[in-house]
């Protein structure tokens, strides 16, 4: 997560990001332990994205990588395993000779990073798009349908955002890790980047690990009065509050009532329609509104 920090806090678009990225690792490396007090380690995979463009970043070992691009009105996702296959638009220095080395690639055919790096080469079922992998794609492909009949349309700022709530609160698949499944995400986020037409790019966080009863609230980059309200880099708008109070309800195994649950909503609603306008972000107010909510909920 060092190399994904660093690379947002030092590149100035998607592809400079990758740039950095990828030159961090290769230098230094990747590797440690991936939890507190455990010595579990796995090997990482980015996206990285602005309003133009987005790439795939997957990685390998210590130092190898391999770099896709994903363009203008295509959908991507990732999870949890490599997912790039033969549109590799840039690749480690070494790479491909060492998976010839190997015998994991004839360096003759298209080279296919996920059958070469993750499977040896070889021909496997694991090559399948599966789980939560498989999931994200078929959201991807029902989205990609209805842009294609007009009923969710580019510039649709509700639509596009109330899409993408709906797939990251998908329990079923797998993609809501809600903590009441023992192995929780910490927070869920949605950006709209948008690409002219005068939106203002705009970020929602849950501030909880579970989305489906959080609900999102809009936080902006750059604007001096909500920096001073807490909803800048200086201070954290009350998220951090919000966080554990809605950790305490998990761990008490509280349920939220169906009242309080549209009420939240509707928090949330307010947050999208102020995308669609523009102007500053409100962040700090919607945790606020949303911690008198579930100020019943204190154990």
């Amino acid at each position: 997560m060092d190399l994904l920090r660093l690379a947002l806090e030092r590149g100035a678009t998607a592809r400079a990001a990758v740039g950095h990225l990828t030159s961090l690792l290769e230098e230094h490396g990747q590797g440690g332990a991936c939890e507190e007090g455990g010595d579990w380690t796995y090997e990482n995979g980015f996206l990285l994205a602005d309003a133009g463009e987005a790439f795939v970043v997957e990685t390998a070992g210590t130092r190898h990588w391999a770099v896709e691009r994903v363009p203008p009105g295509m959908g991507r996702n990732i999870s949890n395993g490599l997912s790039i296959r033969t549109g590799v638009e840039s690749c480690s220095a070494g790479l491909k000779e060492l998976c010839v080395a190997k015998g994991w690639w004839d360096g003759e055919g298209p080279f296919d990073w996920k059958r070469s790096v993750g499977a040896g080469g070889r021909a496997h079922a694991k090559l399948d798009v599966r789980g939560r992998e498989r999931a994200g794609a078929d959201h991807l492909a029902a989205a990609a349908g209805r842009v294609s009949d007009g009923s969710l349309p580019a510039g649709d700022v509700a639509g596009w955002l109330g899409w993408m709530a709906g797939v990251l609160r998908d329990e079923e698949s797998g993609i809501c890790f809600r903590s009441t499944h023992g192995f929780m995400s910490t927070g869920s986020q949605i950006s709209w980047l948008a690409r002219g037409g005068g939106h203002t790019a705009s970020h929602f966080f849950t501030a909880a690990s579970d989305p489906l009863v959080a609900c999102y609230k809009r936080w902006t980059f750059g604007d001096p009065a909500a920096a001073a309200a807490g909803d800048g880099l200086a201070g954290d708008g009350g998220s951090l509050a919000l966080w554990r109070r809605w950790r305490s309800i998990d761990l008490a195994g509280r349920s939220v009532p169906e009242a309080m649950r549209r009420a939240l909503l509707e928090i949330e609603a307010e947050a999208v329609s102020a995308a669609e306008r523009g102007g500053a972000s409100e962040f700090s107010g919607s945790v606020a509104r949303e911690l008198e909510l579930i100020s019943s909920f204190a154990v």
